[in-house]
Parts: C-alpha cells; sequence; structure tokens
C-alpha cells in the first residue's frame, strides 16, 4: 500500500465491532441521514486516504482526478440506465422479499421484490460488460455479455475512455493493489473482461441509494473502484463501522475495501448516476465467447 507521500494519512481509532459493524449488513439497514448524528458518522469531502486500526487500507480519496469533458460525455450516455434492481434485494433493504401474489389473488410460493416497493425505490440499476451468472445450471459455468451492453452496445463503446481513464487512476495510485488485480484479469479470456483494464464489468446506479452490504462478487485480491456522475447532494457512500461516510462528486474517484460492510445515504436533490468498476470473481473459468 505505497501511496504518494502527498496524499494525507488519516488514521482510524473510533470504530464499531465486528459484530455490530455485521449487523447492519444482515438487516438490510437503510441509512439515513440522521444516521449521521445519531452514530456519530464523520463527512469526508477532502482528498486522503483512510488507514484502519490494523494498518490497512479503508479507502483512498481522490479528487478532481478525472477530466470534465470526460465526465459529462459518460453522464449523458450513463444516465440511460433503466434496469430494474429487484434482482439485488439486498441492495434495496430489509423486508424487500415478499412472497408473490397470483393473479387470481391468492398468495403464491415464490419470493420477489413487489412493484409497489420497486416504485417506492424508484432507482434504476445495470451492468455493461461481462458478467459471471450466479444461478447457472449445476456442472456449468454461465458467463456472457450483459443484457445492457447487447441492446445498446454505443452506450457500452462511448463510455470506454472514460473507464479507461479510471483504469489508469487505479494503476497510479495504488499499485500493488492494481497489479494483483490485473494478473486475476489476464487469466480472464479477452471476450470476457473490459479491454485494456483490470475490470470485468461497470454496474451503474441511477437514484439508488443501496442498503448496507459488502460485495462478496468481487474478487478478494482488488479493490473496488467508484465514480459518481451528475448534479446531486447527498448519497455519501458510508462505511459504519469505521464511522466514516464519503462525499464524492463528478471528477472525483473512491478506491475501497468493499469487502467490508458499505451503503449509501439517500440522494437529497438532483441525479446521482454512481459507477462501480470491479472484477468478477471466478471470471477466470469462464469459457471463450463463440
Amino acid at each position: 500500500m505505497p501511496l504518494s507521500e502527498h496524499i494525507r494519512h488519516i488514521h482510524i481509532t473510533d470504530t464499531l465491532s465486528d459484530e455490530e459493524a455485521l449487523a447492519f449488513k444482515e438487516r438490510k439497514y437503510v441509512l439515513l441521514h440522521s444516521d449521521k448524528k445519531r452514530l456519530g458518522i464523520r463527512t469526508m469531502r477532502n482528498q486522503g486516504a483512510l488507514i484502519k486500526p490494523d494498518g490497512s487500507l479503508l479507502l483512498v480519496l481522490l479528487k478532481d482526478i478525472l477530466d470534465e469533458t470526460l465526465c459529462k460525455d459518460a453522464h449523458a450516455q450513463l444516465r440511460q440506465v433503466n434496469g430494474d434492481p429487484s434482482n439485488r434485494p439486498e441492495i434495496i433493504g430489509e423486508g424487500a422479499m415478499m412472497l408473490d401474489v397470483n393473479k387470481d389473488g391468492m398468495v403464491g410460493e415464490q419470493m420477489r421484490v413487489p412493484t409497489s416497493v420497486m416504485k417506492v425505490y424508484g432507482g434504476k440499476t445495470d451492468f455493461l460488460g461481462t458478467y459471471r451468472y450466479k444461478n447457472s445450471a449445476p456442472g456449468v459455468v454461465h458467463c456472457d455479455v450483459t443484457a445492457w451492453t447487447k441492446s445498446r452496445p454505443d452506450i457500452y463503446i462511448n463510455v470506454m475512455p472514460w473507464i479507461q481513464e479510471i483504469n489508469k487512476v487505479y494503476q497510479t495510485f495504488l499499485p500493488e493493489e492494481y497489479a494483483r488485480q490485473k494478473a486475476y484479469v489476464d487469466r480472464i479470456p479477452e471476450d470476457r473482461k473490459i479491454p485494456q483494464t483490470a475490470f470485468t464489468t461497470l454496474y451503474v446506479l441511477k437514484n439508488a441509494p443501496t442498503a448496507c452490504h459488502t460485495d462478496d462478487m468481487d474478487i478478494r485480491e482488488g479493490f473496488g473502484c467508484m465514480a459518481s456522475l451528475g448534479l446531486f447532494s447527498g448519497a455519501e457512500i458510508c462505511f459504519p463501522k469505521y464511522k466514516v461516510c464519503v462525499d464524492y462528486q463528478p471528477t472525483d474517484v473512491i478506491l475501497a475495501d468493499v469487502h467490508e460492510v458499505h451503503g449509501n445515504f439517500p440522494v437529497t436533490e438532483g441525479e446521482r448516476v454512481s459507477c462501480v468498476f470491479f472484477c468478477r470473481e471466478g471470471q477466470h473459468e469462464c469459457p471463450t465467447g463463440s
């Protein structure tokens, strides 16, 4: 973790216990802005690195690191996201999954997120790039280009310069972590990863705050890379164990240990398109596409 000496290091000393932090995930707790005062959560707005009590890196916030024109162009493309996040109930919140109701009005047997809950949630999400799907048949490794990439290849192509710019930021500021992740990505077939990057997939969320969770599908060797687009306030990413949240704006990049419990506060105003760049666990087992 050799970060530049020009980046301020902040050592965290006040934390919750592992059990207390895990409870946020187990409850799929939806953060409220009032929790900042209730839980003593501090907001990070300036460039710097947060160091855990054990000396490892929690996150680094890099301010005004991306080209503004590239960000505006990416926003014009990615704000078109219109996917249904109901297939990820863990980010919607506690109690999101309910027994479905049949056409005859009787309670069914399958659990799903009801339309009424999705209307209140309001957010839209989708994936660009490739992905290894977890609901494959036994013994089958199901990997494919994502549905949004197939239906809108123009968006994927148009945002590629921005994706590759963020890849360069990761490589420059966390070279050791990047090298470990890139070594894994180099084992993946060329058509199962994002070209010239250490990523397989881009997850895009528009005005879609996430309940407390961990990114269990990301490889353990790497770090999560995140950027935001649009004009908004609120929606800070929070790591409750460490009593800190981070306000990252367009042109900023945050590199974080997303295997720690985290979630987002709600957007209070405007439109926010959040982008998470990651490498899918197990993607090296994907066969080459036809």
